[in-house]
């Protein structure tokens, strides 16, 4: 015997209305997923400082402007330099040092771990790093380090790798990779 089974009358569920599910399962899930990102965003307001900086191309050059590392804050919250690690790498000659101690009139090697990299003395550090700043790093303002061209000398089309860290909150507030230049 085929034919119609008793009693099913026209229960099937036409094109249109299987659309409405799925419209409908879709923006339950947006609404779930919203909610969620909503509360990360709380979090991420309480998980220590936000800036905004920069760094600018370092030029390869031997001259005395030559493989300087700047970082110029650009927005966001003033920080105390005190607070902050500088890590620079340069992996085409796999090296990397982490600079602490800031400010400071000159970097001396007690100054920073792993590779010496740093021009060592008060040709090293500039803008906010240096002791006579007021210790902060504000909007428009750099902090400046040099790559030593007798330890690493840099060459154009290189890359050297910025990180900078707050200390007191173990977080990261900068990374970038920073192109080197022909002057």
């Amino acid at each position: 015997m085929t034919g119609p089974i008793p009693g099913a009358g026209d229960r099937a569920i036409s094109k249109e209305g299987i659309a409405a599910i799925g419209f409908g399962l879709t923006v339950l899930m947006m609404a779930v997923s919203g909610g969620l990102l909503m509360q990360t965003g709380d979090d991420l307001s309480e998980g220590g400082p936000i800036v905004t900086a920069s760094a600018e191309p370092i030029d390869a050059s031997n001259s005395p402007d030559g493989q300087w590392v700047r970082i110029t804050h650009e927005s966001g919250q003033t920080l105390d330099v005190s607070n902050l690690t500088l890590n620079v790498s340069v992996p085409d000659h796999r090296k990397r040092a982490t600079l602490t101690g800031l400010p400071t009139d000159g970097i001396e090697q007690s100054d920073y771990e792993g590779n010496h990299v740093f021009t060592l003395g008060p040709a090293g550090v500039d803008g906010v790093a240096r002791a006579d700043s007021d210790d902060t790093w504000a909007a428009a303002e750099t902090i400046a380090v040099r790559i030593e061209d007798g330890r690493v000398d840099l060459v154009p089309g290189e890359t050297v790798r910025v990180t900078i860290h707050h200390t007191g909150e173990q977080q990261r507030v900068f990374r970038e990779r920073v192109d080197v230049v022909d002057s």
